[in-house]
Formats: C-alpha cells, sequence, structure tokens
C-alpha cells in the first residue's frame, strides 16, 4: 500500500513539474481565489439569520428578556446600547413562546417606529409616515389571520386642507393576500370592515382585496351592494351543491362497484327568512279546564204578599178611583251568579327560519357512474380470445362502452343520503374497457443510441488503460537491464550521454555498482585502459 502511494505521489509530481513557474503561479492564484469564494459563499449561507425580537423601554427589561432567552437555549444578540434584542429566524417562534409563558409580550408596532419628528419635518412628511405606519399596522393584523400567510397594503390618504368636501372623503385601500387556505366571501368581507374601521370610513366602498393570484376576494361595497349579494348568495349555492355531492360521492364508492363517479346537484334554495309565533293553551292531565284563580257568586230571593178586598170596599170613601183594581194575591222570587277565572297553560313559540335552506321539492342529482374492465394482452391470449384475430383487432372490436343497468336500491341510497325524492334523480352507469398491451423491452431509439455511446466510451477508456499498462511494463523491461551489459556497453557512447549537472538513471546505476562493488569497478576500469593503450 506505501508502495502505491508513493508512486500516486511519484506521478502527481511528474504531472505538476511540467508547468513551468508561471502557469504554477497562475494555478495556485486560481486554486486560491475558488476556495476563497467557496468558502464566503459557505460563510453566507451557513451564517445564521437573525429577526428583531423587540425594542424595550430600558436595560432592565432587555436584561429580562436575555435570561429567558438564556434558559430557553435560543441564541440571540443585543444592538449597541442592549435595548433592541435579535433572535435566530429559526427561533422566533420559540422565542416567542418562551416570553409568553414568562408574562412579557413581545413589543407591538410603534408610531415612533415610522414618526420622526424634527425641525426640518414639514406636514407632508408627517402624513406620509402617518401612512407608512397604518400600512405597517393593517399588514401586521391581516397577516394574523389564520388562513393569510403574508398581506401588502397599499392606502391613499386624502389630504387634508381644512375643508369640508376633505375632511368627508374616504381612504382608499389596496390589498394583496397571499392565502394558506381558502378565504370566503363573507371572511373577505369581514377583513374589508376591519380595514374601514382603521382607516375611520363609514363604508368599505374604497376596500379592494385580491390573492396573489390576482383573484377578486373583495370588491368596493360588496357588503352592501346588490353584486356583493349576489356572489355570496351564489357562493352559498355552490358550498351547498359540493357538501351535497361530497357526501354522494362518499356514500357511492363506500359500494365499491364502480370506479368513476361524478355528481352534479341542481339545488333550489330558497334565500326567504321567516318568523313564525305560535301561541298555545292546554291543561294538565284528565283535566278539561285549568286553575280556578278567581270566582264571584251572587244570589237573591224575594217575597211579596197581602192587599185589600178586590174591588170598591177596601177605599176610604173620600178618594175615590175612577179604574177597577184587579185581583192580586202574593208572589216570589230567586236570582243565582256565578262568575270564575281559570288560569290555563300557555305556551308562546317564535320561530325563526334563516335564508338558504333547501328546497329539496324542486331540487334534482344527476349522477354517472363508471366501471373499468380490463383486458391485458397476456391474459387474452391465454384465454384464446385472439385465436384467428390480432390484438389490435380485439381492441377495436371491444373498444365502445356498454350501458349498465342501474338497480333500485342506487335510486333508493341516492335520496337518502340527500333527502332529494328518488323520482328526481338520474342516474347513468357504464362499463368502459381498459386495453394493456403486453410489456415488452420497451428500447427506444434513443436508449440504443445511449447504450452505444456508453460502450463507446467504456472501449475508449479500456484502450488508454491497456495502452499505459503496455508502455509502462515497457520501460520495467528498460530498467531491469543488467549492470553488465551496460558495462559491457561502449563506454565511450554511455560517458557522452552522462549529464554533469543533471543525474541520469543510467549514472545513477553506475554510481550504486562502484558503492556497492568498488573492486569490480576498479577491475572493470583497468581492463578499459589496457584496451585502450593496446
Amino acid at each position: 500500500m506505501a508502495d502505491k502511494l508513493k508512486e500516486i505521489w511519484a506521478k502527481i509530481q511528474g504531472w505538476w513539474n511540467r508547468f513551468t513557474a508561471r502557469q504554477k503561479t497562475i494555478i495556485i492564484a486560481i486554486a486560491a481565489v475558488v476556495i476563497f469564494a467557496f468558502a464566503i459563499l459557505i460563510y453566507a449561507i451557513s451564517r445564521p439569520q437573525y429577526t428583531r425580537l423587540g425594542t424595550y423601554a430600558n436595560t432592565a427589561e432587555s436584561s429580562e428578556v436575555v435570561s429567558i432567552l438564556d434558559d430557553a437555549g435560543i441564541t440571540h444578540r443585543e444592538s449597541d446600547d442592549a435595548l433592541t434584542i435579535e433572535v435566530v429566524t429559526d427561533q422566533l417562534y420559540q422565542a416567542n413562546l418562551a416570553l409568553g409563558s414568562a408574562g412579557i409580550v413581545s413589543d407591538m408596532l410603534k408610531y415612533g417606529d415610522f414618526v420622526n419628528s424634527s425641525m426640518s419635518t414639514t406636514t407632508s412628511d408627517r402624513e406620509n409616515q402617518w401612512q407608512l405606519y397604518l400600512q405597517e399596522q393593517l399588514r401586521r393584523t391581516l397577516k394574523a389571520q389564520e388562513s393569510v400567510k403574508e398581506a401588502w397594503v397599499v392606502l391613499t390618504i386624502p389630504p387634508q386642507n381644512g375643508t369640508l368636501a376633505a375632511s368627508q372623503e374616504e381612504a382608499s385601500a389596496w390589498i394583496t393576500l397571499e392565502l394558506d387556505g381558502n378565504l370566503s366571501s363573507s371572511q373577505a368581507a369581514g377583513l374589508a370592515r376591519c380595514v374601514a374601521a382603521s382607516l375611520g370610513n363609514a363604508t368599505t366602498a374604497n376596500i379592494t382585496i385580491i390573492d396573489q393570484e390576482s383573484n377578486l376576494l373583495f370588491a368596493g361595497g360588496d357588503d352592501y351592494s346588490a353584486a356583493g349579494l349576489a356572489n355570496s348568495l351564489q357562493e352559498l349555492q355552490n358550498q351547498a351543491q359540493a357538501m351535497v355531492a361530497n357526501q354522494l360521492k362518499k356514500v357511492l364508492y363506500g359500494t365499491k362497484q364502480f370506479d368513476s363517479i361524478e355528481v352534479s346537484s341542481h339545488l333550489e334554495l330558497d334565500f326567504s327568512e321567516y318568523q313564525e309565533a305560535v301561541k298555545e293553551y292546554y291543561v294538565n292531565g284528565d283535566r278539561t279546564e285549568g286553575f280556578l284563580a278567581h270566582q264571584d257568586v251572587f244570589g237573591s230571593s224575594s217575597v211579596n204578599e197581602g192587599g185589600g178586598i178586590p174591588g170598591t170596599d177596601s177605599n176610604d170613601g173620600e178618594n175615590l178611583n175612577t179604574y177597577v183594581n184587579p185581583d192580586f194575591g202574593s208572589s216570589e222570587s230567586t236570582q243565582d251568579e256565578t262568575s270564575s277565572d281559570y288560569l290555563v297553560n300557555e305556551k308562546n313559540t317564535s320561530k325563526v327560519t334563516p335564508a338558504g335552506g333547501i328546497v329539496y321539492d324542486d331540487s334534482s342529482l344527476s349522477i354517472a357512474m363508471i366501471r373499468f374492465r380490463e383486458y391485458r394482452e397476456e391474459s387474452v391470449r391465454a384465454q384464446g380470445l385472439l385465436d384467428g384475430t390480432s390484438w389490435e383487432e380485439f381492441k377495436e372490436a371491444n373498444r365502445a362502452d356498454v350501458k349498465l343497468e342501474v338497480e333500485q336500491e342506487y335510486y333508493q341510497m341516492a335520496a337518502n343520503a340527500t333527502g332529494i325524492s328518488a323520482d328526481r334523480i338520474t342516474i347513468l352507469a357504464y362499463e368502459s374497457p381498459l386495453f394493456y398491451d403486453k410489456e415488452g423491452m420497451n428500447v427506444t431509439g434513443t436508449d440504443v443510441l445511449s447504450i452505444v455511446m456508453i460502450v463507446l466510451i467504456l472501449g475508449l477508456l479500456a484502450f488508454v488503460v491497456l495502452r499505459s499498462m503496455n508502455f509502462k511494463k515497457e520501460v520495467q523491461d528498460e530498467e531491469e537491464l543488467s549492470v553488465e551489459s551496460l558495462l559491457q556497453s561502449n563506454p565511450e557512447d554511455m560517458l557522452e550521454t552522462i549529464d554533469v549537472e543533471t543525474k541520469s538513471d543510467t549514472r545513477k546505476l553506475i554510481e550504486k555498482f562502484v558503492d556497492e562493488n568498488p573492486e569490480a569497478a576498479a577491475s572493470l576500469l583497468r581492463n578499459w585502459l589496457n584496451e585502450d593503450w593496446e
């Protein structure tokens, strides 16, 4: 392993020594710049981002907040005056929770953060600063809503020049919401009313709200205009139809008999509001009348008796009647009167039926159900259905949808699930074929070309590797020549190739041979000298 590492290191040194000093300097400079740029990029990406948690009135409050953050293990930093505290953006939520649990509310929006009064501040500057403050306040209020992820507010506040017309002119607001869910028309109208109240507007006529996809959520005055009312009623009808369709789909899919079910409903909604007042009287148990509350009883009787003798005998003789008195005797009369007041139970019922109720007798349903029948080429061929025909011809012959007879139970199920009468429900069912071809290699021309390119690249790499191995073997064979062969060669030619300044491999071998065998080297030297003299 050590020899392999030395060999790799030698190759690296050989590659590096091929460059000149200038080229080496350029390479080192470029590498340093690249490494430095990567270091800056990594630092910028990995550096924690901080968000302002709050600015506090004095250091006592800020130190208390710092202690709470330290106990919660939240990374933070303070400004030079120790009044403004920032926390890592990812830990802002935990920081607010920690402060809330300790009874400290993070600082609210402050007017002083947007208004800077000085000797050079004009009235126009103050109005612009006030407008910025209102925009930020409304943005935070809207963003706090559950279905709003982000909000952008643009206000147009009319200038106040002291005239009555200017004081009665209402401000306008253009609001863009990034939604994190659904926002109904009624919710949008509620937000518009809040914005109008914040601006001091009497109406929402100048408030416009859209979402991030430019869908109009609220047009000015939708809460009282005919268009806004129609939009709300239409939304109510759409919600009712969607609710009925979802409930019915859930029931029909539960049968596991069909693969695709579509439901369309026409619901007749009654948008009239009804009020009903009912007053009922009744008695408890088996009584025929209520309890006696008051009774008056009156009774009287009279008797008349006696009289004179009939005729003129009873006259006194002085005042004589000139008419005849009839006979008379005694009389008797009786009178009884009773007045009774009874208490009965009284029940008052007041019933208010809100608008938007479904009129089931006038509503209707349409249901389309599809059952897929799968044909796989392997299975069809195994069943012998392709004898005498091809797969394409079989598909063409069985491509048409087949209408199915719908059982009465489905009509009753839909009626029970929605409350709509079965005779106002239409159901169509079909069997639709699905054909699956036999899976093959599924090799395209692009795949073949890619394979050819890969084979060529691998072949070229193999050729380069084999060529380098053969060249290395030849070099090793040349290096393994014996010292005797080198010494028996022409010494004059050998000495001419020896460079004094740079030692070749041959020279190194000769020096090594002389160091290890000085006597043999001296003998060879004597032989060369004798041959030269001869």
